[in-house]
């Protein structure tokens, strides 16, 4: 019977937190860059790329975002917000290549703005790239089309692969 005078106060401490929630941190509130992979001959076609890793330079235990576990078409590289660098390792698995340690680094430099979303949220950051260094051994460019990453759910980021057509243009003989 004991149990039973607590339950008021239970009930009293779930209907306050279910009050306080705030539908409006709901929608995606964060700058989270998403990159797209693209063929590099043909800049309207995605690709999907297996057998790739790709962690970040000087990450809290230079984290893993992709272990190439199956093939994906696009991935979140999230930037630094102490920094207005993120450098990306793009480290291919396939064997020729692995064998051979070939990596790729991609490089982001931009200007990082704070915006107060609500007194609920908090802060989000919008960026605006100033430049994108890379190496090009698969990688044929990397692009950040409208020049800003906002919290609009889009492909902020384009990386241009180069691919293999080999196996495209053989003879049926």
């Amino acid at each position: 019977m004991k149990c039973l005078r607590y339950i008021p106060v239970l009930l009293f401490a779930l209907l306050s937190a279910a009050g306080c929630s705030s539908d409006e941190c709901f929608d995606n509130q964060n700058a989270l860059p998403l990159a797209g992979f693209y063929d590099s001959a043909d800049s309207t076609k995605t690709v999907a790329i297996d057998s790739l890793e790709v962690y970040g330079l000087h990450s809290p235990g230079d984290s893993i975002l992709w272990n190439g576990a199956g093939a994906r078409n696009e991935l979140y590289l999230p930037f630094k917000l102490t920094s207005d660098t993120t450098t990306y390792i793009f480290r291919y698995l396939q064997k020729d290549l692995a064998a051979h340690h070939i990596t790729d680094t991609v490089t982001f430099i931009y200007n990082r703005e704070p915006r107060l979303v609500s007194a609920a949220c908090g802060v989000s950051y919008l960026f605006t790239m100033k430049e994108i260094r890379y190496t090009d051994l698969l990688i044929d460019s990397v692009s950040c089309p409208f020049g800003i990453i906002t919290n609009k759910p889009i492909q902020n980021l384009r990386i241009f692969f180069r691919v293999d057509h080999s196996e495209d243009n053989t003879d049926n003989e």
